[in-house]
């Protein structure tokens, strides 16, 4: 049985680094060892009897005693060839094991060691965490790839790796230096790796989802072959009950846009079907699934066409609209910059892309106003990318001009001649325009309250008298009025403004 190096038992770590000189017994010993850590559960859960706090998890004895045993083992070089041999293996269990060691306390009897070694009289750390990263580093220099340890040092990987909300991360970038420095030893550890995703615990499932995820962000698995069988694990992963390892999963699918962009098409309908699904997921409260989804669809409709999209776009376009006024700026943007880059599949069947294009107009031109600059971002590019199949030549150059991306925007002026056009291309809108302002009279942010009643006040300028009939005024003055008593002053001043226009309508 393998025990826990100490300072207190010097001669236990000099057992295991004697081991190691010994090619006919090094093999022998780490497989004993493998099986150990593969066997054994690698932690408990412990009730935790402070105030407000649930159970912890607590390493179990032994696979801490083998991790320990692994690094000395290894640290000699002479076990250099027994490493390489097994070198799929080993990494495929120390990366688990490392992932089962995230956020796991030491038993109580090893604690007070613990605090010995922080006062510096042990050699190492017997954190569980710190242990497991410090064993795979030195399996992987034992291997001969200092490369990928200083590539992932660099990085700040080896750090995120211990931190329970960037653990992900930092595999991540472990993976990316794999397929970087080393791709042709992968497919053994993809392939051992793999299984993985079904695993009981879930710590292994994110570890494994995070590695292999980011190896499609390489064109080394195309080399290898492994492009198929990661598309399918992963895709399969869609009803995994972690929500992270769902996430994970389609930020994999997505990621083919960089590794294989040209084996896009021919697994298209896969693809697309997996980000519609994460799209719909319904054990998904904070919208973290679908802005995963949504973020990975807009990067794969770049390189695919129209006929790969076309059953699916207008399930898309009516799914993604809630999201353009979410609070979560980030669910803003990918929602808005996934419908600027759906507008371009959507001009050949116009009739019914029009009719969505239509519904999110105001919507965009008001958040042209938010708060926050990538929103802002987002929807120039959306609406640059619905002008041409608006059917107004007007509309189509004034988006393309005015709403560059390094260019600053006078709204106000701008709103005015949007509304000229509209009311000249698109008369029948009136009402429709008009109601959708009026939801915004109750936007949280001050900016869109300002906007809404402006843009009303502009489409009210530039209708004749046949139009104007089309205006409820009763509703629209009792809504201004009520908007009148809003506590920011630039909205009551733009609310002023829009009464004073609303005369040329009685």
């Amino acid at each position: 049985m393998p025990q826990i190096p100490s300072f207190s038992r010097s001669h236990t770590c000099a057992m295991w680094r004697a081991l190691g000189t010994e090619p006919s017994l090094t093999s022998q010993i780490l497989e004993q060892l493998l099986e150990t850590l593969s066997r054994e559960i690698p932690y408990k859960e412990s009730k935790s009897f402070l105030l407000g706090s649930g159970s912890e998890r607590v390493a179990t004895p032994l696979p801490l005693a083998a991790t320990c045993a692994l690094d000395e083992l290894m640290s000699v070089p002479e076990a250099a060839a027994a490493v390489l041999e097994r070198f799929p293996t080993l990494f495929q269990s120390l990366l688990l094991r490392l992932g089962c060691s995230v956020g796991v306390q030491l038993p109580k009897f090893l604690q007070g060691r613990e605090k010995r070694s922080q006062l510096g009289s042990a050699p190492r750390s017997l954190q569980p965490c710190s242990c497991a990263v410090e064993t795979l580093k030195a399996m992987l220099e034992r291997a001969g790839n200092d490369d990928v340890v200083r590539d992932v040092g660099n990085a700040g990987g080896w750090e995120l790796m211990g931190i329970p909300e960037r653990h992900h991360d930092g595999i991540a970038l472990l993976a990316g230096a794999m397929a970087r420095l080393c791709g042709p030893r992968l497919p053994p550890i993809v392939r051992s790796l793999i299984p993985v995703l079904g695993s009981v615990f879930e710590c292994q499932r994110v570890t494994s989802t995070a590695f292999l995820a980011e190896l499609l962000n390489h064109n080394v698995v195309n080399d290898l072959i492994l492009l198929e069988p990661l598309l399918d694990a992963l895709t399969a992963l869609e009803k995994d009950s972690c929500l992270l390892v769902r996430i994970l999963a389609l930020r994999g699918l997505g990621n083919v846009t960089s590794g294989c962009p040209e084996k896009i098409r021919r697994h298209g309908s896969q693809l697309l079907a997996s980000m519609v699904n994460g799209m719909d997921d319904k054990d998904d409260p904070n919208n973290l699934v679908a802005l995963e989804a949504m973020s990975s669809l807009s990067k794969l409709l770049d390189h695919l066409e129209e006929r790969d999209v076309q059953s699916m776009l207008l399930h898309i376009a009516i799914r993604i609209r809630p999201f353009f006024d979410s609070e979560q700026p980030d669910l803003r943007r990918s929602s808005i910059v996934l419908f600027g880059n759906l507008s371009r599949f959507g001009r050949a069947d116009s009739e019914v892309f029009l009719e969505q294009v239509l519904n999110g107009l105001v919507t965009l031109l008001l958040h042209l106003q938010d708060p926050c600059p990538d929103v802002v971002k987002a929807c120039k590019f959306a609406l640059r990318m619905c002008g041409p199949g608006l059917g107004c030549e007007g509309l189509r150059e004034m988006f393309g001009n005015h709403l560059r991306e390094e260019r600053g925007l006078h709204y106000g002026e701008f709103i005015n001649d949007v509304c000229k056009f509209l009311m000249r291309s698109h008369p029948a809108l009136l009402s429709r325009l008009i109601s959708t302002n009026l939801f915004y009279f109750k936007s949280p942010w001050r900016e869109l309250r300002a906007a809404a009643p402006m843009f009303i006040g502009f489409l009210v300028l530039h209708v004749d008298e046949e139009q104007g009939q089309q205006v409820d005024l009763d509703q629209l003055i009792s809504a201004l009025k009520l908007l009148l008593k809003d506590p920011v002053p630039a909205v009551r001043i733009k609310v002023a403004e829009t009464l004073g226009r609303l005369v040329r309508l009685l």
